[in-house]
């Protein structure tokens, strides 16, 4: 990536299909060749923890790495010590995408000065007008290099690229979305406010594959067998309050012999994981 013109690229791998490892891969390419010192993951909550775990794993190269969870001064004096540690290493500091535009912690992350940012599943900021993504675009503008990695940047419409070409490379979009809109929706409805079809798909997706690497599982003939992975997460207050109070109506059926059937068992188990996603 180093030797690359772009300072943006996208691995757009389908789930399972190595994009965390060719991450991890090319952050340490470009530290070997004195490119990088520091970098900054984006990721969801859920992961934010197995980002280190995977870097000890693969990484043949000298590194630090710091998961930023807990409390936000806690993640403030993460970032400090990653600051200050006195020994020749890759710094990689590891953060949920909600925390990147909170109040001390922007800016922390300003003063961090990442030389490469790593959005993993970059269809988080797929809503250009959002403030993770609007945050995330700013840092971005200050990173040397980035890259994303997603299995599906485009979710449900196609104008949800815009906004992570926004962070990875301005020059391919360009940085009005209302041009971009233009340029490859068709507007209609109430006012002409509602998108109703797209045009020029194929010079889109042209674009969009001129700095991304896409692979599918059909492609990827050499992939090992089916892991399963236990992910722990932290839950703040809110999610534990709402964890445990769940947790307390379904004991106190169990005791006063009400019926709980499967349907109910399953809504319970299902609201659960659901918590997980809650903004902080």
């Amino acid at each position: 990536m180093a030797a690359n013109t772009n300072k943006g690229f996208g691995l757009l791998f389908e789930m399972g299909c190595g994009k965390t490892r060719t991450a991890i891969a090319i952050a340490g390419a470009a530290y070997e060749k004195g490119a990088i010192q520091r970098v900054l993951v984006i990721a969801p909550t859920s992961v934010v923890s197995v980002w280190p775990k995977e870097i000890a794993e693969v990484a043949d190269f000298k590194v630090t790495c710091k998961a930023l969870l807990g409390t936000k001064q806690q993640r403030i004096r993460m970032i400090e010590d990653l600051q200050a540690f006195p020994f020749k290493a890759l710094k990689v500091a590891v953060i949920n995408y909600e925390s990147t535009w909170r109040d001390g912690l922007f800016e922390k992350l300003q003063e961090y000065d990442a030389d490469l940012i790593i959005c993993d599943e970059s269809q988080r900021i797929k809503t250009h007008d959002a403030e993770q993504s609007k945050a995330i675009h700013k840092l971005g503008d200050q990173a040397r290099y980035k890259l994303i990695l997603s299995g599906t940047p485009v979710q449900n419409d196609a104008i949800d690229i815009w906004s992570q070409y926004r962070f990875l490379d301005a020059s391919i979009f360009g940085r009005n979305f209302y041009q971009f809109r233009n340029r490859y929706a068709i507007m209609g409805g109430f006012n002409r406010k509602q998108i109703v079809g797209y045009k020029d798909l194929d010079g889109l997706i042209r674009k969009e594959h001129s700095i991304a690497f896409r692979i599918t599982k059909e492609e990827a003939i050499d992939l090992p067998e089916q892991t399963f992975i236990k992910r722990k997460v932290q839950l703040g207050k809110k999610e534990k309050d709402l964890y445990n109070q769940i947790k307390r109506s379904s004991y106190a059926e169990l005791s006063n012999g009400d019926k709980i059937t499967a349907t109910t068992v399953l809504t319970r188990l299902l609201r659960l994981p659901r918590l997980l996603r809650l903004p902080r």
